[in-house]
């Protein structure tokens, strides 16, 4: 009875090896599929004119919906305090704000310096700019956008 558990241990063990070791083989001579990340990234600019008006220290939002409502909950949000322009930025699901989404599809992507540092329709006193390509897909780099429009 010992030998027949003994036998049934090892089989388990020369079956299920060390996952760890399984995922780091690769086959000699195969070629490797560079792994895209799922992303979009661009260039925030200011306007000239509105230099002045937003002042030293503004909170920049990033958004990214799959709307072009401003009522709808945007899918991304990312904050960047003291923001200095020309600002370059990346999108990737890392930045997701809306719980149960996926970073998929085509996204429609805004730029705001709100000075409540709100998110949803833009107030008096904010500043947005969007991509005029948009919506754009996911994967999408060189999406800029020059924040523009005084609310």
């Amino acid at each position: 009875m010992m030998l027949a558990i003994a036998a049934i241990v090892a089989g388990l063990n020369a079956c299920g090896g060390d996952k760890k070791q399984e995922q780091k083989t690769s086959v000699p001579g195969a070629l490797s599929t560079p792994i895209i990340e799922a992303a979009i990234s661009g260039t925030i600019t200011l306007d000239p004119a509105l230099k002045e008006k937003v002042g030293s220290a503004p909170l920049l939002m990033i958004m990214a919906s799959t709307s072009p409502e401003p009522s709808r909950p945007a899918l991304m949000v990312k904050r960047v305090a003291d923001a200095s322009f020309p600002y370059d930025y990346k999108l990737t699901a890392e930045d997701i704000t809306l719980v149960g989404s996926s970073f998929e599809g085509k996204m429609y992507v805004t730029a705001r310096i709100d000075p409540a540092g709100m998110v949803g329709p833009p107030l008096a006193g904010t500043f947005e700019g969007t991509h005029p390509g948009n919506p754009v897909p996911v994967g999408s780099s060189k999406v800029d956008i020059v924040i523009n429009k005084v609310y």
